[in-house]
Formats: C-alpha cells, structure tokens, sequence
C-alpha cells in the first residue's frame, strides 16, 4: 500500500503586488526553481525551504503565502534531490504479521492517514513470525533509506533483531511489543480484556475453561495467558493444561489445536479465543464437531470483528479501538522523527479494552425451582 500527501493549499492571497507579473513570466519557463517561489511570496529561499519540509517554526501566515506561490507557479519540490540534502526519503515503513487480517487492514488504513497528511509515504509489508525475516527486513529497509519503521515482532527481546534494527538508525515503533531502550510501543490491555472474559464466564456458571493464544514470546499472547491464569485462580477453577493452547496465531494451526481443545474429555463447555484471527478456527472447529456455540460451547473472541458481530448467535468479544490504535502509533513515530537525535525510545501507551457481551455465552446456572417453594 502506497499513498502520497501534497500540501493542503488555501486560497491566500499573494503578499506583494509583483506576484501576478512573476506568475506570468514564470509559466512560460520550462522549470520553476525555489528562487521563483520566493520571489513571488516575497520571503527569503530558506523559508521556502522550511515551508517544503514542513518545519513547524515556520509561521502560519508564511506557511500559507508560500504555499500559494507554490501552487500558482506549478512548484513541484524535486524529491530526490531533498533526499539527498536531508538524509530522509519521506517514507515510512511499516511491517506486520498479517495484512489481511481485517483488524491489522483498520490499523493499516488509520496509520497511513495520519502519515499521508505529514507529507510521507507508507510501505507496507507481511512478516512471518520468523526472526530470520526481520533481520532481513532491517537489512533491506537500510537499503531503501526509509526515516522510520512500524512493526510487530516474532519475539520480544530478540537481541539479533535488536542489534539489525539498531543499525538503522531511524525511529522504530512496536505494534503492541514490549517496548525497549530503541523502540516506543502502543499496546493494548490484553490482561483486562482476559481477565473480564473469564469473569464472565465464570459468574455464568463455567468451571472448565479452554483457552486458545498464540506464543508466549510475544506480549499479547504472554499477557492473555497470564491474565487467564490469574482470573481462574481467582475464582477458585483448575487450569487444564490440556485445555490450554499457546502455539499460533496462524489459522490452520489454530484450527488443528482448537479441534483437539474442543474433543478433550471431558468437554470443556466455554472456550476463549486469544487473538485476532483465532474466532475463525474455533468456529469453523466447533462446526465440524457439531457444537452449537452458546448452547454446546460458549465462546469468547479476543477482538471484536465483523466475524464476532454477525456471527449466528453473535459473539462476545474484547473489544479496543483499532484505528486509534493505528493513529498513535503513527503520530508517536512521527514525534520520534521530529525529536532531537538524543532522544530515547521505550515510551509505552496503553489502549483500553472492553467486553461486548453478545449471544454466544451460555448460563450453567440453574434458576431456582419456585414450584417447591
């Protein structure tokens, strides 16, 4: 995905009565220079400068004089050239798991909104959960001279990993990792959103709990498994291990655990899936054994989707606000970008979550009988 930003342009007026005949001269020349542009907003060359690679000590009446100029002369400021005098190539890296997941592709677009409007560019790439691939990427990106990078990681705390992206030398942001001393993060409050699922679960009468994550090496997983764990105990239910899958996001692994989690005996009766792209596994698995979720099996996704809403029941969900997910995460890289060289990494936001009870947690309470009473 590739999206490109040009100035918002006003309607302001050129200052200086000269302008009209410079406008003129000008569009019959074959290029118009950052000279021209000056001359006809009646600033110096470096303002114009300042103004092109959108410095914010630039005052806002200058700003939009000389951004009149540039649009009444056909200015186009020479790319390639302000890479090579700025070092930067106004392109933004970003590299997640999985594009297509239809949360990441809402992250994805809320990003890149807020980086088309600084005037950059986003490339996007997937990334297995291979350390190997990241290293590779970092090699690549140092090739392609991007000014910052979003991403997510295989495992926390690879320091091969660290030491590639430390070689970069650009900003780096984690998608919900743990951040570190060369990266912030924006991560999301897994643990609530857990801890409030198994709550819930368990004030509806369950004791036998399935659980479903990805690999611990990476915080979300790490952090809904603790909550998991957490919740249970206190509410005075066993964990079955047996119960309990922390291997993949991916579907088809997901699929296979969630078919063995689903078939253990005895069944459990309520089973929560820990990851954005889990609740399609657990229903395709409870669909090919014949559960009826909400009635056989109640279940709980870890992210709210457009799946968990139109699914027949609908399905309770955890749910955070994904496009200001991808919104901060874009604006703190930005921030980095701007700040000083001194300036460190391992700042951490925190998204909140909620649960959105749906249809698909049945009770195992038992009303009181009034016929004996």
């Amino acid at each position: 995905m590739v999206a490109e930003c040009h100035s918002q342009l006003n309607g302001s007026a050129i200052a200086g009565g000269r302008a009209p005949a410079i406008r003129e001269e000008r569009r019959m020349s074959s290029t118009v220079t950052i000279r021209d542009v000056a001359a006809a907003a009646g600033v110096g060359i470096s303002t114009v400068s300042r103004v092109v690679h959108r410095h914010p000590s630039v005052a806002q009446e200058l700003r939009e004089r000389v951004e009149t100029a540039m649009r009444e002369l056909g200015y186009e400021p020479d790319a390639s050239a302000q890479s090579m005098r700025m070092r930067a190539t106004h392109q933004i890296a970003c590299a997640i798991r999985d594009s297509s997941i239809p949360e990441f592709a809402a992250f994805v677009r809320a990003a890149e909104a807020v980086i088309r409007q600084a005037g950059y560019t986003l490339l996007l790439t997937n990334i297995d959960e291979s350390s190997e691939q990241e290293r590779d990427l970092a090699r690549m990106l140092g090739r392609r001279r991007v000014d910052g990078l979003m991403m997510t990681r295989s495992a926390d705390g690879d320091k091969r990993v660290d030491e590639a992206l430390t070689k970069l030398g650009i900003p780096v942001v984690y998608i919900d990792r743990d951040a570190s001393p060369i990266a912030d993060t924006v991560v999301i409050d897994h643990r609530h959103g857990i801890r409030a699922a198994v709550h819930h679960l368990a004030a509806l009468g369950h004791s036998r709990i399935a659980f479903l994550t990805g690999r611990p090496t990476m915080r979300p997983a790490r952090e809904r498994l603790l909550a998991f764990e957490e919740a249970m105990g206190e509410r005075g239910l066993p964990v079955d291990p047996r119960l309990v899958s922390a291997q993949s996001f991916y579907a088809e692994q997901a699929f296979q655990h969630a078919s063995l989690v689903l078939t253990s005996e005895p069944r459990p009766s309520a089973i929560i899936a820990g990851g954005m792209s889990l609740l399609p596994a657990v229903l395709r698995a409870a669909r090919m054994h014949n559960l009826q979720i909400g009635k056989d099996v109640s279940v709980i996704a870890g992210c709210n989707s457009d799946l968990a809403e139109l699914s027949v029941p609908p399905v309770t969900a955890i749910r955070w606000d994904v496009p200001a997910w991808g919104r901060i995460c874009a604006q703190l890289l930005l921030d980095r970008i701007s700040a000083p060289p001194e300036s460190a990494g391992g700042r951490e936001i925190i998204l909140p979550t909620e649960l959105v009870i749906r249809e698909s947690c049945g009770s195992l309470v038992r009303s009181p009988d009034r016929s004996t009473g």
